[in-house]
Formats: C-alpha cells, sequence, structure tokens
C-alpha cells in the first residue's frame, strides 16, 4: 500500500492500437427509445470469461481488439491479464531479451516494463483482453465505447497510441485457467432465428429459401452491423420493400430492396425502415463478429420458447465454465522454478510435479 493506505494504481499503455480497438462492457440498457445503441462486448461469453480469470467482476469493461497489430506495454507495476481467442492465435510477451507465448483461456502476471504483441488473431476475427482492476469512466451507465457518438471508452474513441489504461496490481496468488465452452459453438455455421416481426413481407418461396439456403458472410462487417450475401429474398410485393420506421434491435435481419439479409449487431442504430424477416437468437449473434469474411452460415427457425431455453442452457454452461476456473502453474524450469519446488532436500530430479 502507498502513503494514502490504498493500493497503487497501475498503468497500461497502448503502443499501436490495432483494428478497431476499443474499450467494451456489458453495454448500455434502457436507452434506445432515446436513440442510443446498447453497444457492449460482441461476445459476452468470452468478456464473462476473462474478467473472472484476472478476478473482476464478470461485467466488467475489457478490450476488444480485431484481427492483429495491438500492442501494449506495462509500466513499473506488474499487472494481471486475460485473453480468450482462437486457440491460434498468436501473442507476445517480451520482458528485456525474453519472449514469451500467451495462449487463450488462462491468466498471465506480466511483470513491469513488459510488451505484449498481438500479431494475428487467428481462426476468428478478435480478441477479449481483461486487466484485473482496469478503469473505466462510464457515460450513461456504461463504459462501452460507441464511437459515433462519442461516448464510453477513452474520451468516446477507439483506442489510440499513447493512451494509458489505469488498472489494479495483481492480488496474490498464481495465475488460473479454465476451457473454453463455446469454442466449438462459435465455429458453427448455424444461426437460430425467430421469423418477424415482418416475415408477411415476403413471398412463401423467400422465406423457403431463407430457411434452406446458405448465405455467406460478406466482406462488410463491423460493430453495427454484418451484410450476407446468397439467394435474393423475394418481398410479397413493390410495397412491402419499405415499412414505416419502427424499432430495431441487435439480432434484427434486414432486407432491404436488393433482397439481401442485414444482420443488425451491438452498435446498430435504433430504428430502421426495411422489413426484419427474422431475429438472430442473442447467443448465436457472436457467430457474426467472429467468422472471417466468406464463411458460409444456414438460417434455422426456432421458437421463442426454444430460444429462451437455449439461452438459459448456455448461461449456465458459462457459470459452470467460470466455477471450473482452476490455478495453473507454468512448467518452465528454471532457477526460479527449482527453488520453489524444492524446499525441503535440496535435491531434485528435474521433474515439476
Amino acid at each position: 500500500m502507498n502513503e494514502t493506505g490504498k493500493m497503487p494504481e497501475a498503468a497500461v499503455r497502448i503502443e499501436s492500437p490495432g483494428l478497431l480497438s476499443t474499450l467494451q462492457d456489458r453495454g448500455r440498457f434502457g436507452l434506445r427509445h432515446l436513440g442510443v445503441p446498447w453497444s457492449g462486448a460482441l461476445v459476452p461469453a468470452w468478456q464473462q470469461l476473462a474478467n473472472a480469470l484476472v478476478g473482476n467482476d464478470t461485467d466488467s469493461c475489457i478490450i476488444e481488439s480485431f484481427e492483429g497489430g495491438l500492442r501494449l506495454s506495462t509500466g513499473d507495476t506488474a499487472v494481471r491479464m486475460a485473453v480468450m481467442a482462437s486457440p491460434d492465435m498468436k501473442m507476445l510477451q517480451q520482458h528485456g531479451d525474453t519472449q514469451t507465448p500467451i495462449k487463450p483461456c488462462r491468466s498471465y502476471t506480466l511483470a513491469p516494463e513488459t510488451t505484449v504483441t498481438l500479431s494475428s488473431s487467428g481462426s476468428f476475427r478478435h480478441v477479449v483482453i481483461a486487466f484485473h482492476g482496469l478503469q473505466a469512466n462510464q457515460q450513461l451507465g456504461s463504459a462501452s465505447t460507441y464511437a459515433k457518438a462519442g461516448l464510453g471508452g477513452i474520451q468516446g474513441n477507439a483506442l489510440s497510441v499513447g493512451d494509458q489504461l489505469t488498472v489494479a496490481p495483481p492480488a496474490p496468488g498464481i495465475d488460473s485457467g479454465c476451457e473454453d465452452p463455446m469454442l466449438n459453438h462459435y465455429r458453427s455455421p448455424r444461426l437460430r432465428v425467430v421469423l418477424g416481426p415482418q416475415d408477411n413481407h415476403f413471398s412463401a418461396r423467400a422465406i423457403e429459401t431463407f430457411l434452406h439456403d446458405d448465405y455467406q458472410l460478406s466482406t462488410e462487417v463491423d460493430r453495427m452491423g454484418a451484410r450476407l450475401s446468397g439467394p435474393a429474398l423475394e418481398h410479397r410485393d413493390a410495397a412491402a420493400r419499405d415499412i414505416v420506421s419502427d424499432a430495431i434491435v441487435p439480432g434484427s435481419i434486414q432486407v432491404p430492396g436488393n433482397g439481401q439479409p442485414i444482420v443488425l449487431l451491438n452498435d446498430a442504430h435504433t430504428a430502421g425502415g426495411y422489413p426484419k424477416i427474422a431475429t438472430v437468437i442473442s447467443i448465436d449473434l457472436p457467430l457474426l463478429g467472429l467468422q472471417r469474411p466468406g464463411s458460409a452460415l444456414h438460417f434455422e427457425a426456432v421458437s421463442v420458447t426454444s430460444a429462451i431455453e437455449a439461452v438459459r442452457t448456455q448461461a449456465a454452461t458459462l457459470q459452470d465454465a467460470i466455477g471450473s476456473i482452476v490455478p495453473i502453474r507454468d512448467a518452465t524450469l528454471s532457477t526460479a522454478t527449482l527453488l520453489a519446488h524444492n524446499l525441503i532436500d535440496g535435491v531434485t530430479d528435474g521433474l515439476l510435479p
């Protein structure tokens, strides 16, 4: 503790922001009637797991970064970090002349003056990074970055070179790890949907096409939405191509006049005038932010009851994963490791327990 009796603060500096790196927490809710989007982490399960691994409240703020190029450095105090990403992610920590790979689904206690570099997000498009005690100012009840309106984050912007993040020093104890129960789910091509609210604006043939043909994720994907390409969805008639603007939410699937569906994501606007053929259920929505352009996707209609049950099942699975977090010890044979495991007789066979 410092002279004031408080724990000292630690800092993480952004050396290179990579592609669209932002601070995101659970999001800001209850304001869509005022035109304020939810925002928040595109993969809430990863946000919760990463936070649990570093000892935060699961709804705390994390860094969400796309692809590669993000580089961070620690100051003169150790920090604890955890990453959720594809297993083939490429990230290194460098302290002095020593480089060590960083793996997802576990925490790391980074020494002072350590640099962390994300060179590739791997098979998925983005990663989630949590720091113990990451502090972020809230606006309208959330620290989530919504850059179009200058809300949240650091002065309403995505992360940039030189930004300083205030975090807390790691609590005593060794690092921890877990299994990612969502990994196979996020690789699935299936998007479960509840039809409507304007499915009656489409022909019977369009509904059949929508539910039986594959669509590809286009290159036009960001936090606002994802455009898909595939067989055109035929509106019932010319008048059915537009509606009086009404409410939309993340997961709404709008179909403009060209018949190509657009799935809205976390930063989506709050109203629109294209008819909505269906809504993707919340736990399948992360697939659109994670999978790469060209990925084949298909829609499966479910009832509201089935959708609620699926969400409850995944929530229970996630809680089981958080409950299964266990301490882990690095099996690196070093002087420090040998001393730590050899306190009685001074003899070792070189094997760790």
